[in-house]
């Protein structure tokens, strides 16, 4: 077993900071591809912004990028990986990603400089940096400094001031505690995972056939097991928490890791675990809901990052079911933690346990889970024992819609209303069957996916949707840019909708490459399990005739806004060679046809 002082080497530190910028790199190139099209000086990012309207996140930002211009080789600087730009990801065995690339040429850069015993002033500040990160995490005396509370949108932004505009508070942290909370959280992943259960299936370290799981093994196990069980109807239990990482009780989740760090004492008692306890419990300390959430949500707050009426909505009209009035326990753990996703594995490690002794197909994936079995009784038994842990937890569960909730019948054209079903967060047990009729119910949603009784998957409603708006958020970006301030060629302008829309979708693909890459931070990556049926095919074409549309309403748009170009074009004057961007390039092709063909 690994010392914990051994994370916190040179290597791992530099890998730390190097994923750091590369992110940032990535957010910095979108803002340049907006810049490259317009004159529009709000859209130059060049220029600082000195306006006493700043938020603490802009602010944040700012000192981020600051601080890591000190630490690491300009962009100009970065050496080329060449030939390994074409090799493999050791675990997927896909080709790397741009992100990836950017990663290696940095580290590439940096090792470089090291060979060399580079006097320039970067790298002194870097190998510095390293050594107090190395001092701080093994110290004492090192403690988390509390959060930035960043506000993101639930939803697209309402301007009317009779709504609100929910928020989650996504906790933001400096660049050493990043780096050390990060390392940290590595180190006890690694000896704790094994005390966790099979059926929780986020943020592991466990692997299966050399990849880690995810979301996707959930599908697969639910339709293995739906396959193994041929019988006529299963039941059906869904249960979602109100704010989950929001309500997590701090005693109670130390208690819990404690147990567990006392597992790790008896089976690996040469091991030094104070450090890491320390950093934990430290974690803990620098973040409650009801302290730093609640101080942050005031009128000042929300107009500095033009949020109308923003709202951070809790569960304070539930808190009496386990708290007293004057209660001063810290509730609320930061979302946007490198530990906070242990956590959740900690916290509700208990109830996994209780569930797997239960003759039933349970799965956990974060704070979401399902039950399925073909004796009704057994999962109403499955969901009591469930209830009852949350209870232990202080854990607040949506209220369970019984079967009747699930469905309303119009009585005047005699149909039948399933949106209470799709809506439901808390659900069941529910009778699923092969069709929608006497209170059954075809279809199950789970992590994205939904899947109907004949094993055939599509995707979730909601996350068609996202997909959507997406996709409109995109075109939107570089309509507002160039309305007024347009520098750019028409074709440029609908290269970069497209190039991004395409991204964003199935990832940075080419003629040269469309049979092959998959490896992007892209969309259809969240969908591996999507195989070719009837409800899938719908889905996805509808994705690629909406992108389309969207493509070509820029097109005419700019065409109104752009006449003394387009004379230039019709004069044979722009040399611009325009793309047709079909099947290669298509959410159709991408995710299911190529699937098919089995060439994915």
């Amino acid at each position: 077993m690994k010392e914990f002082n051994l994370y916190f080497n040179e290597t791992d530190i530099i890998r730390q900071l190097c994923k750091i910028r590369v992110k940032i790199a990535k957010n910095r190139n979108k803002k340049h591809l907006l810049h490259l099209l317009t004159s529009d000086k709000d859209y130059n990012y060049h220029i600082e912004n000195n306006s006493k309207e700043t938020n603490e996140f802009e602010i944040y930002q700012k000192s981020i990028n600051d601080k890591l211009k000190t630490l690491l080789p300009p962009r100009r600087q970065w050496v080329k990986i060449g030939s390994k730009s074409r090799v493999k990801d050791k675990e997927t065995n896909e080709f790397l990603t741009s992100n990836d690339k950017n990663f290696y040429a940095l580290l590439k850069t940096i090792r470089k400089h090291k060979k060399n015993k580079s006097k320039e002033q970067w790298f002194i500040n870097l190998m510095k940096f390293v050594s107090e990160i190395q001092k701080k995490a093994l110290s004492n005396s090192y403690s988390v400094s509390n959060p930035l509370i960043f506000p993101k949108l639930k939803e697209p932004i309402k301007k009317s001031h009779k709504e609100k505009n929910d928020c989650r508070p996504i906790s933001m942290f400096s660049i050493e505690d990043r780096v050390i909370l990060s390392l940290t959280n590595k180190f006890l992943t690694s000896i704790l995972d094994k005390y966790f259960k099979d059926s929780s299936y986020a943020f592991r370290s466990k692997k299966i056939d050399n990849k880690t799981i995810s979301h996707h093994n959930c599908i697969r196990d639910i339709i293995k097991y739906k396959k193994s069980n041929p019988a006529s109807e299963l039941y059906v239990i869904e249960c979602d928490m109100k704010k989950f990482y929001d309500t997590v009780n701090h005693k109670i989740a130390f208690d819990i890791f404690k147990k567990l760090i006392d597992k790790v004492n008896q089976e690996f008692p040469e091991l030094n675990l104070n450090q890491p306890v320390h950093i934990f419990k430290s974690f803990l300390n620098c973040y409650s809901f009801n302290k730093n959430v609640k101080e942050a949500d005031n009128p000042d707050y929300w107009k500095s990052y033009e949020i109308p009426n923003g709202s951070f909505p809790w569960v304070d009209k539930d808190l009496s079911k386990y708290y007293k009035k004057d209660h001063n326990q810290r509730i609320g753990v930061p979302q946007g933690g490198a530990l906070s996703g242990l956590i959740a594995n900690i916290y509700l490690n208990k109830a996994d346990i209780a569930l797997e002794k239960l003759p039933v197909l349970y799965l956990r994936f974060c704070d979401d889970m399902v039950v399925i079995h073909d004796d009704k009784e057994q999962c109403e038994k499955a969901k009591n024992v469930y209830l009852d842990c949350l209870r232990e937890l202080k854990l607040f569960p949506h209220k369970f819609k019984s079967t009747d909730e699930l469905y309303t019948c119009k009585i005047k054209d005699r149909k039948t209303d399933y949106t209470p079903f799709w809506n439901g967060k808390s659900k069941g047990p529910y009778k699923w069957t092969n069709s929608f009729k006497n209170g059954d119910f075809p279809w199950k949603a789970f992590v994205g996916y939904e899947i109907n009784f004949n094993c055939e998957t599509r995707v979730r409603k909601k996350s068609f949707n996202k997909e959507v708006i997406k996709q409109s958020k995109i075109v939107n970006e570089i309509q507002k840019a160039i309305e007024n301030e347009q520098r750019c060629k028409k074709g440029t302008a609908i290269e970069s909708a497209i190039n991004r829309l395409i991204g964003m979708s199935v990832g940075r693909i080419g003629l040269d490459n469309f049979s092959e890459v998959s490896t992007d931070m892209c969309w259809k990556n969240g969908f591996q399990e999507l195989e070719l049926n009837k409800h899938s095919a719908v889905q996805i074409k509808e994705l690629d005739r909406n992108r389309s549309k969207l493509y070509y309403d820029l097109f005419k748009q700019i065409k109104e806004l752009e006449e003394e170009n387009d004379e230039k074009i019709e004069r044979g004057e722009d040399n611009r060679q325009h793309k047709k961007y079909d099947k290669p390039f298509s959410y159709y092709y991408q995710i299911l046809e190529r699937k098919k063909n089995g060439s994915s």
